[in-house]
């Protein structure tokens, strides 16, 4: 079946922003040039700049590009917990999934970007705040099944995003992987003892008492 012109588009559009993508995640901000990007999308620089006249028009593209992806993945695969399985432990290995993979370290490279570059960051502002709004709402959802209206779940999502996040970036430094799987589970045990299903004397692992 013959594609319309509007399905013509969208797809090259896609493709120029996966083209983005891969240079962010394999070459960084920095090398991310509109030269590489049309290179790599086999595309006619004219067809560039139709779809995104500017580099933030592109760049901003391709967050939005992102953030659909980053929710597709996130959504089905808390949706894939199988029953009886503790959904905190499930949520948190999901989140650390999440922040481990091409697309946050794309994001990644954009939001240092985003430090130093106005315009680039009054144009994300608004995308990531949609996007964490998002991935916040389906956490929210996942906690709440089994008791509705539990006024500390919010927090203990806010706080497993940004501790979550924080590891993910202090282990581009570090590279300890020992460490991080350390935090991962006294993050588990403390978000637990957050929402009141966990003893406080549980938080630090008796057996590993000299790495506390």
């Amino acid at each position: 079946m013959k594609r319309t012109q509007a399905q013509r588009s969208g797809a090259t559009r896609a493709k120029i922003l996966e083209a983005t993508l891969q240079c962010l995640v394999e070459c960084g901000y920095a090398e991310t040039s509109t030269a590489e990007v049309l290179a790599r999308a086999d595309v006619p620089r004219g067809t560039l700049l139709h779809h995104f006249p500017t580099k933030v028009d592109l760049l901003v593209g391709t967050v939005q590009f992102l953030s659909g992806r980053r929710v597709e993945a996130l959504t089905a695969e808390l949706a894939a917990i199988s029953p009886g399985t503790d959904r905190l432990d499930a949520l948190i290995d999901i989140i650390w999934r999440h922040f481990s993979s091409p697309p946050f370290w794309a994001a990644l490279e954009l939001w240092n970007a985003a430090r130093t570059d106005t315009e680039l960051r009054d144009a994300l502002i608004p995308v990531e705040k949609e996007i964490f709004t998002v991935l916040h709402d389906r956490a929210r959802d996942l906690l709440s099944e089994s008791v509705p209206g539990d006024p500390r779940v919010p927090t203990v999502v806010e706080f497993s995003y940004e501790v979550l996040t924080g590891l993910a970036m202090t282990g581009i430094v570090s590279g300890d992987l020992g460490h991080r799987e350390l935090v991962l589970r006294r993050w588990k045990r403390a978000a637990a003892i957050l929402l009141g299903r966990r003893d406080p004397a549980t938080l630090v692992e008796r057996a590993r008492s000299k790495e506390s």
